[in-house]
């Protein structure tokens, strides 16, 4: 199962996409923002985020498997 994290202050909620990256979805605005596990963005209109959760969502063997399936 992918891991998702609810960030406790911002309400944002990261989750692995189908390619190994970090979606960063706003649930208050429907904003969303993609990155790697080092914070780089890749789309979506939200690039303020939290860097260490992206490291704890975006570092899992799963992610890690999807993005050399990917590449």
């Amino acid at each position: 199962m992918a891991k998702v994290y609810n960030h406790p202050i911002s309400g944002f909620v990261y989750s692995l996409n189908e390619v190994g990256l970090v979606r960063v979805d706003d649930p208050a605005t429907g904003r969303h923002g993609v990155f790697d596990d080092k914070g780089t963005w890749h789309e979506g209109e939200l690039r303020d985020v939290d860097f260490q959760i992206l490291g704890w969502v975006g570092r899992t063997p799963e992610a890690r498997s999807l993005r050399e399936a990917h590449s």
